[in-house]
C-alpha cells in the first residue's frame, strides 16, 4: 500500500471517528436535544445517500447469491455512496443506543403522575361526610388529624336484648318499602 492510499484511508477513518465522537460527546454532556437534532441530521443524510444510489440490481438479492451471483457475499467492492450509507446507518444505530441509555426525560405533572402509573392504584381522595356529626376528639390521631377509619354504625337492639343480624342495604330498602305499605 503506497503512502497516498494509506493517507486517504486514514483520513476517512478519522472523519468517521469524529462523527461517532461527536455523538459520544453529546451523550457525555447529557445534551439530549442536540443529540436528537444530530440524529435527525444523520437520518436525512442516510436517506439522501440511499436515494442517490443507482438501482443497478446489486442489492441484497445479488449479494446473497441470487440472480446468478458468483459468491455468497459477493466480491465486488462497494461504491463510495454505499460506504457512506453504511457509516450513516451505523451512526444512526449508535445514536439510538445512546439515547436509550439516557432514558426518558422526567416531566412534572405528566399524565402518569396525574392518573397513576400502570399497575398501581390511583391516589384516593376521601370524600367529606354529608352534614354528619362533628368528629369526636377520641377518634383523632396523635397529630390532630382525623383517623382513616369511620366510626362503627350503631345497631338497633331487638326486644329480647339480642343483637339484630347484619342486613345489607338492599334488605334494608326492602324492609322500608314493606313498612310503608
Amino acid at each position: 500500500m503506497d503512502p497516498e492510499e494509506l493517507r486517504g484511508k486514514l483520513k476517512k477513518g478519522v472523519t468517521v471517528a469524529l462523527f461517532f465522537a461527536l455523538a459520544l460527546a453529546l451523550y457525555g454532556l447529557r445534551w439530549r436535544g442536540l443529540l436528537v437534532a444530530y440524529l435527525l441530521l444523520v437520518v436525512l443524510v442516510a436517506i439522501l445517500a440511499i436515494l442517490i444510489q443507482s438501482g443497478r440490481g446489486g442489492g441484497l438479492a445479488s449479494s446473497l447469491g441470487g440472480l446468478g451471483g458468483d459468491s455468497l457475499l459477493g466480491v465486488h467492492s462497494a461504491s463510495p455512496i454505499a460506504k457512506a450509507t453504511y457509516v450513516m446507518l451505523s451512526l444512526f444505530l449508535f445514536i439510538i443506543m445512546l439515547l436509550a441509555r439516557m432514558g426518558v426525560p422526567a416531566q412534572e405533572g405528566g399524565i402518569l403522575e396525574t392518573h397513576g402509573r400502570p399497575g398501581r392504584s390511583a391516589p384516593t381522595v376521601k370524600a367529606p361526610s354529608p352534614a354528619g356529626p362533628a368528629q369526636e376528639p377520641s377518634q383523632a390521631t396523635p397529630g390532630g388529624q382525623p383517623s382513616e377509619r369511620p366510626p362503627a354504625p350503631e345497631q338497633p337492639a331487638t326486644s329480647k336484648g339480642a343483637e339484630a343480624p347484619a342486613t345489607t342495604s338492599s334488605e334494608q330498602t326492602h324492609k322500608t318499602t314493606e313498612e310503608e305499605q
